[in-house]
């Protein structure tokens, strides 16, 4: 499987089918049974991969684990390790939250969310950091319409912004306006 610079691309299939396993591996949680890995044109195997690029991308899972903290701190965390200034990171994290819908919830402690509402801080925890690559794993489940239709709008706003995301989903991979759908079934891709 390709995924390229800036792409969108949509892993479908069943529950069960292997999609999460993909991902973890693409994320570096999980080694592969086998395979070879290309980065920029250069083969590698998958420790040499995931030591290259463990850095660029990030893993959403599809119940995302928040702190027991403001939404303002969730999605700052990630900043925490770029070393950047507090001014800095505090106009990064207002700008994010705004971008997500998100700067009336900012002093609210993030676990008292809905469902939609921290998929929605986790992805834009993720985003804040720049990946290269985002990985989101069923991003849109135990949503309402009104919460996936946010979330369909902010991944899309990721992925037309230059990131390369890659979605798996049991769901209609149209709603994600992706470049590509790739189908998986009993842990093969078709």
């Amino acid at each position: 499987m390709v995924i390229r610079k800036g792409e969108c691309v949509v892993i479908h299939g069943d529950n069960g089918a292997g999609k999460t396993t993909l991902l973890k591996i693409l994320a570096g949680l999980i080694p592969p049974d086998q395979g070879i890995f290309s980065l920029n044109g250069r083969d590698m195997t998958w420790r040499q991969a995931f030591r290259q690029f463990r850095n660029e991308v990030v893993y959403l899972h599809q119940t995302p684990y928040l702190f027991d903290r403001s939404v303002e701190d969730n999605v700052a965390y990630g900043l925490k390790f770029q070393k950047q200034g507090r001014a800095q990171v505090h106009e990064k994290v207002e700008t994010a939250l705004e971008w997500a819908g998100l700067s009336n919830l900012a002093k609210r402690n993030a676990r008292d969310l809905s469902g939609g509402e921290k998929q929605r801080v986790a992805l834009t925890r993720a985003r804040i950091i720049v990946p290269k690559l985002l990985l989101l794993d069923e991003p849109t489940t135990a949503m309402d319409n009104v919460s996936r239709e946010h979330a369909f709008s902010l991944i899309r706003d990721l992925a037309n912004s230059g990131n390369s995301v890659c979605i798996a989903t049991h769901e209609s991979a149209k709603s994600y306006q992706a470049q590509r759908v790739v189908e998986i079934e009993q842990g093969k891709l078709c």
